[in-house]
């Protein structure tokens, strides 16, 4: 005899409570009319008959955290590409972090961090076969920059930013290249 089980519910069985997360659940196989062996999960007030369960477990019900966004880095590096050419009012924190990203996923490569007219910057090179160089700024972040910065990124990555608002990446690597 072959059984297939399903996943655990969301909610009791018997009296249809939403369960908490990590809430004490009761997992029982039974069989249904047609003989099937059958999961029913029930909160612990409504505790299954004995009688008609050939095997039962407690269990806790975990709530399953919510997917991580996808992030189109393709997308983020033609932002970075046209921020290069007009860069938006203060954006230069956000800017940074879209370099740090870009960066660790080897969209582009740092060479150095340079200094020009007092601020720092991270000079960079987007690899491929034809030589693009940037320089980003290099802010100095402090643990309070961060909660909004990330709020800014979501927004981005989420396409508060239209692409039709963007230059195109030819356009925005030939304004990079002179």
């Amino acid at each position: 005899m072959e059984w297939k089980i399903d996943r655990i519910r969301d909610r009791c069985a018997s009296c249809a409570k939403v369960y908490a997360h990590d809430e004490r659940v009761i997992s029982a196989i039974t069989l249904d009319a047609e003989e099937r062996a059958v999961r029913r999960d029930v909160c612990v007030a409504c505790k299954p008959a004995d009688a008609v369960t050939i095997v039962w477990w407690e269990t806790r019900f975990q709530q399953h955290a919510p997917k991580k966004k996808k992030v189109d880095f393709d997308r983020l590096l033609r932002v970075f590409e046209a921020w290069q050419k007009s860069p938006p009012r203060d954006s230069e924190s956000l800017l940074y972090l879209i370099t740090l990203l870009l960066v660790r996923k080897r969209y582009l490569k740092l060479v150095d961090l340079v200094s020009e007219e007092g601020k720092e910057f991270l000079r960079l090179r987007k690899p491929g076969p034809t030589e693009q160089w940037y320089l980003a700024p290099a802010p100095l972040l402090t643990p309070a920059d961060l909660p909004p910065l990330r709020l800014r990124l979501e927004e981005l990555i989420d396409g508060s930013i239209e692409e039709e608002e963007m230059p195109a990446s030819v356009d925005a690597e030939a304004a990079a290249g002179s």
